[in-house]
């Protein structure tokens, strides 16, 4: 039977895809995803037209953990039906590292075993290219789904190694990528404490505290965190909700 997998190399598909919608290179902790289980489906369609083919064995998400556990985006990902989380590592740069040889490991034994007569990768790495001609050799094939140029962000050798190449252009990308820009948050929490708290109630339905139970920085606070909290999609404030249940940090992003 014929069947695909999609394998997603997390760090290329935020900063090529940021690239795409804002011409320009955005910090990873700028970047969010604004429905996880939409961009899976989409991601999915895209390959069934790439491939020609129906049956997806599942999708592989590459990433590296950037504290002590999965990220907010990274949780609700491995949460998802038929989504497996790979995580690698970063360094003291912030460079991911473990991420390549998890996808060329999981490549070559998913097409050794026959799991998949095809694979579409998410990546424009160059490391990848001998993983390619393995799993060729097993007669799988191997396809580039790109994210926005590929001229500029795919390996000239990997794209001659490829059965295909597709691309994710920015109006695709733009539905399903958020991009915060910082500056206008950091400028929302230093107007926070200028607005009646009568009138402000959170996301998540929570009222300011009453005045005669907080002192001023209570107050303070609690409007800062309103206004921080804004810009997140209903699937950010579910999965924020879902952290701060059981941890009692706020997540680095």
């Amino acid at each position: 039977m014929d069947r695909y997998a999609i394998l997603v190399d997390a760090g290329y598909f935020f900063a090529a895809g940021a690239q795409a919608i804002a011409g320009k290179q955005v910090p990873r902790r700028d970047i969010s995803i604004t429905s996880q289980a939409e961009l899976i489906e989409d991601l999915a369609q895209r390959a069934r037209d790439q491939t020609r083919i129906e049956n997806l064995l599942r999708v592989y998400w590459y990433d590296a953990l950037s504290g002590p556990r999965p990220s907010i985006d990274q949780a609700a990902l491995a949460h998802l039906p038929g989504v497996k989380l790979r995580l690698g590592t970063l360094n003291t740069a912030g460079e991911q590292k473990g991420v390549d040889s998890l996808i060329v490991t999981d490549l070559i034994e998913l097409a050794r075993n026959r799991a998949i007569t095809d694979a579409v990768i998410i990546s424009g790495d160059e490391d990848l290219r001998i993983a390619f001609q393995i799993a060729q050799s097993y007669g799988a094939k191997a396809h580039i789904l790109a994210v926005g140029d590929h001229t500029k962000n795919v390996s000239p050798t990997l794209q001659m190694e490829a059965d295909s190449l597709a691309t994710l252009d920015a109006n695709w990308l733009g539905k399903y990528l958020a991009i915060t820009q910082q500056h206008v948050v950091h400028q929302q929490a230093r107007t926070a404490s200028a607005k009646p708290v009568s009138a402000v109630t959170n996301k998540a339905g929570v009222g300011a505290p009453a005045a005669n139970q907080a002192s001023d920085i209570d107050l303070t606070a609690f409007n800062v965190a309103v206004d921080l909290c804004k810009p997140l999609s209903p699937d950010e404030v579910t999965a924020l909700q879902s952290h701060l249940s059981s941890n009692v940090t706020v997540p680095p992003e």
